[in-house]
């Protein structure tokens, strides 16, 4: 966190908190919710190789508009949501790119960037405070602290630009009870033959519809959403696998060293499913979406491993092996360690050390990247050339 931000005394805080937060949102359960550490506060590799990606896609798509962004007035918002944004550094850069373009078609034409995550707004007004984007003219921004798979009426039909980037794997644990998540032979969906996880495959179907069906009342007639998913392209080809595979072989050799119990073993579990991109674009062919969006793209994409791709050639190194095993095990502890917690038994938390700490060590024994594989599509709203 910033000087500036952590200088601010409580009262300061609370009322930048009531600038950028809608008053009558309500945070969904935390059971089974993931929350993000400190580490996601930067704009990372892989996050640039996405936007990379999707930059190309949102100028073409601005240049369509083009007629109508000229003819809007200086009174209304060319609105653009970020779901997912943890404290929104990752879409930082795309998002002064595209504000940036919009400006050199219509200069006076305010922006709003809608920012929505469950995490704490802190993190968010940090990052605000320091960003080129809040320096910009005419740019203004909202964090919305819910979960992107809730309602938004303060948004609905006002929406141009939908953008979501590694969020949309996480399944909705607020329909289900936490028993859902629960599995005695695996810590996440993946990890399962095909057979056995489709319950799970099913679970990120119905929460992704309602994504999409929520988005189709934000978005304006003809506007778009991007979303770069984290995707199964097929074998072991899934998002950061090693790390998922290394986390479930040391809850194994706990359980056999009876340092967790059965029913730690089971309720330890990560709620994401990674979906094949034939799982994703087959939604649209469906009657209640095809009616709603035009798909326009969708494309495959892995980012590999940054991390290990920079020390590969010294893992002969035993201190380069050491810092780079540290270093993928502090990713992995990022998105995973809330979702271990909540499997530990209250008078066993203090054994999360010893999880990473032995995670760190198979990434010492055996250095594997974590690469990440997507799916980018481009959705329009329909009855829009």
């Amino acid at each position: 966190m910033s000087e500036q931000t952590s200088s601010m005394n409580q009262d300061e805080v609370a009322a930048k908190r009531q600038n950028y937060m809608e008053k009558d949102s309500v945070v969904s359960s935390q059971l089974y919710s993931p929350t993000m550490t400190e580490d996601y506060s930067r704009i990372s590799d892989t996050a640039r190789a996405v936007n990379a990606e999707v930059l190309p896609k949102m100028q073409a798509y601005l240049r369509r508009i083009r007629t109508r962004i000229a003819s809007m007035r200086s009174d209304e918002e060319f609105m653009i949501a970020d779901y997912g944004a943890a404290d929104g550094a990752n879409s930082s850069e795309l998002f002064l790119e595209i504000s940036r373009q919009i400006h050199e078609v219509n200069a006076a034409l305010a922006i709003k960037l809608v920012y929505i995550d469950l995490a704490d707004p802190e993190g968010f007004m940090a990052f605000w405070n320091g960003s080129a984007l809040s320096r910009l003219e005419h740019v203004d921004s909202q964090y919305i602290q819910r979960s992107f798979y809730e309602r938004f009426p303060e948004i609905e039909g006002k929406l141009q630009i939908g953008f979501s980037s590694t969020a949309l794997h996480w399944m909705n644990a607020t329909t289900v009870g936490p028993e859902f998540f629960r599995h005695p032979h695996c810590l996440q969906p993946n990890q399962l033959p095909a057979h056995e996880c489709q319950r799970f495959a099913e679970k990120w179907n119905e929460d992704f519809r309602t994504f999409l069906q929520e988005c189709s009342q934000s978005l304006v007639e003809g506007g778009a959403l991007f979303l770069a998913n984290l995707a199964n392209l097929g074998g072991d080809r899934w998002p950061a696998s090693p790390g998922y595979n290394n986390l479930w072989e040391i809850c194994q050799e706990l359980h056999r060293e009876r340092k967790l119990s059965d029913a730690e073993l089971e309720a330890i579990f990560i709620p994401d499913y990674f979906a094949t991109p034939q799982e994703m674009a087959s939604l649209f062919e469906q009657d209640n979406l095809k009616d709603c969006f035009a798909l326009r793209s969708c494309d495959h994409l892995t980012v590999p491993c940054a991390y290990f791709a920079r020390s590969q050639d010294k893992l002969h190194d035993p201190q380069e092996r050491s810092m780079l095993a540290a270093t993928l095990a502090r990713v992995v502890r990022a998105w995973s360690e809330s979702s271990m917690q909540i499997g530990l038994n209250p008078d066993n938390k203090t054994l999360i050390e010893e999880v990473y700490r032995r995670l760190q060590e198979k990434f010492c024994e055996k250095p594997e990247g974590l690469p990440y594989q997507y799916c980018l599509l481009e959705l329009a709203k329909t009855n829009y050339a």
